[in-house]
Parts: C-alpha cells; sequence; structure tokens
C-alpha cells in the first residue's frame, strides 16, 4: 500500500499517507486514470489497495478515454483473428483483435494504448481502421486461453489424422497427447467425472464440474473413436467389444500427484459412451467438523455415531457427498478399540482401521454375501456402500438389532422419505422403529466465488435479508462458482418419532413432530448458507427446485 501512495503523491507533488486522505484529494478519480493510463498504477493494486472492483473502474476509464466499454461476453468472438496477432501481443496479454467488417478491425484492452500500437495493427490489416474498446481483463485472459488450447487441440487434430491414415505406432502418439490434454484440463478445472458422448454427425467431451456439465470440445467421429479405443487399452478392456457395458479403472500421475480413473462404458445407438470418474490417489479424508454442518446438529449426530448399535443412514441422489459423509464418519469413530468393516464399490478412500471390501459380483462377491460374511467377522461397526434391494435392508436392519452399529446409503429426496422407502421394500415397520437411529438427508450447493460475488439486485418477496448472486472472473472459470458446500438435514430418531414410526404414522405427523422438537428441512439449512453469503438463491431453486 505504501508504495501505492508514494507513486500518487509523486503525481500530486505532495505527500498522501492513507488511504481516506486519497479518497478525499481532488480529482481523485482523474489522478487514478492517468496513473492508469501511462501503466504507474495496476488494476489488481486498484482492486487492493481501494477495493474498486475492475469492472467499474474500467468503465470509468474507458469514459475517460473517450471510448466504449464493450461485454466481450456478448460478442461473437471470431478466434481466427487471434492468430494474425502478433506472439508479443499474445504474451502481454492485454488486447485482443475480437471481429472485424468490411471497414473495421475491432480491437478490446483492458489498458493504455499508444499511437505504435495503432500502427502495429494498421500494419496488419492494411485495407481496414482501428476500432479500440475498452474491456474487462478477465474477458481478454479468457478468450486468449481459448484460442491458445483451440490452436493446440487442431494441431492435435491434425497430427492424429495422419497417424490414422498412416497408421502410425509411435511411442508418443496423437491421441496419447489428446488425452493427456483432456484429462490435464479436466483435473485442473477439478472436475468429478469426462463424459465422452457420441452423436449422429460429431462427439463431444464434457466435463462435470461442482455438479454442472460443460462441453469442453467437439470432436469428429474418427478421433472420438480413436480416443475410446486407446483409453480401453489404458484399462485393460477388451477394445473389440461395443455391444456391452464394461467397467474398468488405470492410474495416471499428473504434476507429481496419482490420479484414478473409474472407466464405465455404455452400448448406444451410435456406439459407445464412456464416462470416467476422476479420483486423487491421496485425497484427504475430510472430518465431520470440515462438513460444515449446524454446530448443535454436528454434536448430536457425534453422539449418535459413538452410539454401540443402531441403523445411521445417508439419503440424496447421486453425486450429493454421501460417500464423503460415511467417510467422514468412518474416520471419526475408528479406533484401535473397534473392529469396523465396510463393503464398497467402488472404494473411494482408503482408511486405517477400516478393513474394506471391494465388491466384486463377477466372483460372487456381491453386497449380500459380503453383509453375511462381513456378521461372521464379530465387528462392532459395518458399513454398507448403498441399501440396494429388501435382502440388504433387512440384513442391515437385523445387524443393528444384534448389537452392531451400522451405516448405509438410500436414494431419497429428505430424511423422512427413507422410512417410506424402507417400507417399500417390505420392511416392518415395528423392526424400523427399533433399528433406525439417525437419517441424514444432503445436497452439495455451489458455493459463490469468493472473488467476484456481488450483491443481489433482485427482490425476494418470500425471504428476509440480503443475498448475493454469481458474477464472472478467472479464478472461478467465468462461472460464478467455486466449489461446493454441503447442505442437509438430519432426523434423530427419539422414543416419539420411534413410536410413530411403529404405528406407521403418516410423512406429515412425523414431520411434525420432528418440527417440534427444532428440525430444520434441508431448504432452511440452505437459506441460512444463502444469507451468510455462501450460496445463491438461484442456486437453492436449481438444487432443491
Amino acid at each position: 500500500m505504501q508504495e501505492f501512495l508514494k507513486r500518487i503523491s509523486r503525481k500530486v507533488k505532495y505527500k498522501i499517507n492513507d488511504v481516506k486522505t486519497l479518497k478525499n484529494l481532488e480529482n481523485f478519480d482523474i489522478v487514478l486514470y492517468e496513473l492508469y493510463d501511462d501503466k504507474s498504477i495496476s488494476l489488481d493494486e486498484i482492486n487492493k489497495v481501494l477495493s474498486i472492483k475492475e469492472d467499474d473502474f474500467l468503465h470509468n476509464f474507458a469514459h475517460f478515454k473517450k471510448l466504449d466499454f464493450i461485454d466481450l461476453k456478448k460478442e461473437e468472438i471470431d478466434l481466427s483473428l487471434l492468430g494474425k496477432m502478433p506472439p508479443s501481443f499474445m504474451e502481454n496479454r492485454d488486447l485482443v483483435f475480437f471481429k472485424e467488417d468490411d471497414k473495421y478491425i475491432y480491437v478490446s484492452t483492458y489498458n493504455s494504448f499508444n499511437v505504435s500500437l495503432l500502427d502495429r495493427i494498421s500494419s496488419i490489416f492494411k485495407d481496414k481502421k482501428v476500432k479500440i474498446f475498452i474491456s474487462s481483463k478477465i474477458q481478454i485472459s479468457k478468450i486468449l486461453d481459448e484460442f491458445i488450447l483451440e490452436k493446440e487441440l487442431k494441431e492435435l487434430f491434425k497430427e492424429l489424422k495422419f497417424e490414422l491414415k498412416s497408421k502410425s505406432d509411435k511411442e508418443q502418439s496423437a491421441v496419447s497427447k489428446l488425452f493427456r490434454l483432456i484429462t490435464y484440463e479436466a483435473i485442473k478445472l477439478n472436475s468429478s467425472d469426462i463424459h465422452f458422448e457420441i452423436n449422429d454427425k460429431d462427439a463431444l467431451i464434457r466435463f462435470r464440474v461442482d455438479g454442472i456439465m460443460f462441453v469442453f470440445i467437439k470432436l469428429e467421429q474418427d478421433i472420438y473413436n480413436a480416443l475410446i479405443f486407446y483409453i480401453k487399452i489404458l484399462a485393460h478392456l477388451n477394445v473389440a467389444e461395443k455391444r456391452k457395458a464394461q467397467d474398468g479403472s488405470f492410474s495416471m500421475e499428473f504434476e507429481g500427484l496419482e490420479y484414478d480413473f473409474r472407466f464405465s462404458s455404455l452400448p448406444i445407438i451410435n456406439g459407445e459412451t464412456i464416462v470416467l470418474r476422476i479420483l486423487k490417489r491421496k485425497a484427504e479424508i475430510l472430518s465431520l467438523d470440515d462438513l460444515k454442518f449446524d454446530e448443535v446438529v454436528l454434536q448430536k449426530y457425534k453422539k449418535s455415531i459413538n452410539l454401540p448399535h443402531g441403523l445411521i443412514l445417508l439419503t440424496g441422489p447421486t453425486g450429493s457427498g454421501k460417500s464423503t459423509t460415511l467417510y467422514a464418519s468412518l474416520n471419526e469413530i475408528k479406533s484401535e478399540s473397534k473392529k469396523i468393516i465396510s463393503a464398497e464399490d467402488p472404494i473411494e478412500y482408503r482408511i486405517d482401521l477400516v478393513q474394506q471390501i471391494l465388491l466384486n459380483e463377477k466372483a460372487g462377491l456381491d453386497f449380500n454375501n459380503a453383509l453375511r460374511a462381513m456378521l461372521r467377522q464379530d465387528p462392532d461397526v459395518i458399513m454398507i456402500g448403498e441399501i440396494r434391494d429388501e435382502q440388504s435392508l433387512d440384513i442391515a436392519i437385523k445387524a443393528s438389532l444384534t448389537g452392531h452399529l451400522v451405516f448405509s446409503t438410500l436414494h431419497t429426496n429428505d430424511s423422512i422419505s427413507a422410512i417410506s422407502r424402507m417400507l417399500d421394500m417390505k420392511a416392518k415397520p415395528y423392526l424400523i422403529s427399533c433399528a433406525l437411529t439417525v437419517v441424514i438427508a444432503q445436497r452439495l450447493l455451489r458455493k459463490l466465488c469468493p472473488y467476484c460475488k456481488k450483491i443481489s439486485d433482485k427482490k425476494y418477496s418470500e425471504f428476509d435479508g440480503t443475498f448475493f448472486e454469481a458474477a464472472s472472473c478467472k479464478e472461478c472459470n467465468y462461472t460464478g462458482y467455486l466449489g461446493r458446500e454441503l447442505v442437509s438435514e438430519c432426523l434423530f430418531i427419539d422414543e416419539e418419532l420411534s413410536e410413530l414410526i411403529r404405528i406407521n404414522a403418516s410423512k406429515a405427523q412425523i414431520l411434525q413432530k420432528a418440527k417440534e422438537k427444532g428440525f430444520k428441512t434441508i431448504f432452511d439449512n440452505a437459506l441460512q448458507k444463502a444469507r451468510l453469503g455462501i450460496s445463491s438463491i438461484d442456486e437453492i431453486y436449481r438444487v432443491l427446485r
């Protein structure tokens, strides 16, 4: 900050010691624009010292320079024009050629410019005039990143097509380089899955980031088929088999870290669709304290999982973080004095002091067979990856009634619906009431990016308070969201709720009694997170309807 103030002081020719004095300076904004124009101060410094947002500053700077500010997200960007930019422009990353017509080449910059810069651009487009605009540094950087990636991909596509025609068998082939680039970009964006999908005329590669799918690239079908062939080889699968679903796995290293990839293929009308789940080999197991449960709920849950017996269920759709909560729960209670066994498919995290069984249905080791075998191993705690049918539910309930603490998951939309689901699976009400201890329903909300979130102008008549909404910056890959946050509801079964379950009371009756005891729904918890600025109302509606 002091260096920043020194530069201001030199400009105005007297000493400025603090930000308050600076802001009271006559023509304060003009001084800033002039210093920014001659590159004496940067956007990052302006934001850090004065808390002025980049777009707000650049809007006003454009007016100062008698230029128009343009939102490049609303423009059709001609990436081919960037191929005409000199290397020095690409390295400096301070401007882009984004459009041209019969008369003009349109250039956008976030920085100052001079006559020599205009001359250089004019020399490239000899018969056209240059129109300069001011726009976001972040948007310019994103366009340059897209161009560099597209250029690299085009070169790989060209190399791969040549190899396919010549039937080259180079050790470092274009298809291996292409696959490595795709997986590297997916890991860089913190994707959970890579989806390879083929259509009538082309193919797509899509990433799932924070629960949302987006298209990474489009491919020609011959390149797609070469990729699928290569991935099957990595996963040690039958490359000729295209009529059956196949599962496999393989590992790769990126920047010193090992990643496991779970492979799943499915035959479809146009060929095969592939999904790769990405798992970091040495991913840290979260503790329960890291999961951001309500503090009162967290303390009650910790007491529940230290009971000697009972059935604890995690509910929610696929991708709602149930496995993470299960592993965090086991991590909390593991000790040398307890025998803990889990049956999983696949094993996503490895935990010391937990005997983890990798299920293998082809070898006859399915959930039900594993459960029976586990009970003969004298366990204190059992974790079943998922209750899938009547048989596995029956074994889980009986195990919890015979002195075991049982953890598992169930696919339902909320905690109370888990009771209805177990009844649908032919479990007796009196057995459920005796066995069930806790049901947690959960979802993952995308968190607003802390670097660019802004106060929402929207008014919500049904909710009081100030809320935030998504903006856009490079930190969040221009999505407005960065990471995800758990929201949940926890139903603790006491004697009164147990009695309601035993007499087969309705969902409404159980919910009413639970609310009398302080039960908060998952929507209540999500709304609390939105009020704290962690997520947005739009995201709550997207996830929870």
